[in-house]
């Protein structure tokens, strides 16, 4: 039996389950609030305004820091495939500095 499969399966079940829970949960807060459906929408739609700008804010962020990530592994490879070239090119050197033990007479 595969305990990683399991734990994933485990993993998309709660997440389900904690998603349905909090939309069932805000229609029931929507149909159960004392305030009139006009105030109501104001706050709904202010704080989704909210919540988007934040987002909009943690997207940015991500953004940068993602191509930051990608410009310093981008320098990361470029210096490895450098230091690689050079110990193939010193390795030629060795070889054909290192006389032939079993040469053809």
């Amino acid at each position: 039996m595969n305990n990683q499969g399991n734990n994933e399966d485990s993993t998309w079940v709660t997440t389900f389950v904690f998603i349905a829970g909090l939309i069932v949960g805000a229609g029931t807060a929507l149909l159960m609030a004392p305030e009139a459906g006009t105030t109501l929408r104001e706050r709904l739609a202010k704080g989704a305004k909210t919540a988007q700008d934040e987002l909009a804010d943690i997207a940015t962020d991500t953004k940068q820091a993602v191509s930051a990530l990608s410009q310093e592994a981008q320098k990361t490879m470029k210096e490895t495939a450098s230091r690689v070239s050079a110990a193939v090119e010193a390795t030629k050197e060795a070889v054909k500095a290192t006389p032939h033990e079993h040469s053809l007479e």
